[in-house]
Parts: C-alpha cells; structure tokens; sequence
C-alpha cells in the first residue's frame, strides 16, 4: 500500500502543535493522556517521516488542554 506524505499544511500543524507544546513544557505523553490517545501516536504525528497526523477532532481536543485555540495551530493563508 502507498502512503501519501503528509501535506505541507499537515506539517504547518505537526509544528505549531509541537511549539506550544514545548513551550508549556508538556511532554508527548502528557499530551497523549490529555487528549485520549497514545503517546507514540503523538510521536508519529511530529516525525516528518511518519504519514500520521492530527484530525480536527485531535486539534479541538489539544486546544482544550493546552489552554488555547484551534485557529493557534492553523496557518493565516492557505498553504
């Protein structure tokens, strides 16, 4: 089966994610228990080589346990 790489916008949320993770000083397993999935997804989704990412659902939900908005983890135009 081929997997498709993941989208530039795909990997414009990975980032952002990850950046305010980092800067709140949570850890990816912290963040997996926070939103109810597994840590090594939460790895796999901020490994550019991995075709995992987040869906809406995922991103309301870190939203919600960051503390923040959704619209913080999506580019301002169009990518």
């Amino acid at each position: 089966m081929l997997v498709k790489p993941k989208s530039a916008f795909d990997k414009y949320v990975s980032a952002a994610v990850r950046k305010e993770r980092m800067a709140q000083r949570v850890s990816q397993a912290t963040l997996a228990y926070g939103i109810g999935v597994s840590d090594g997804f939460i790895s796999q989704v901020e490994s550019p080589k991995s075709p995992s990412k987040y869906n809406l659902n995922h991103i309301n939900e870190i939203a919600k346990f960051l503390g923040c908005s959704p619209r913080d983890f999506m580019p301002e135009k169009p990518l």
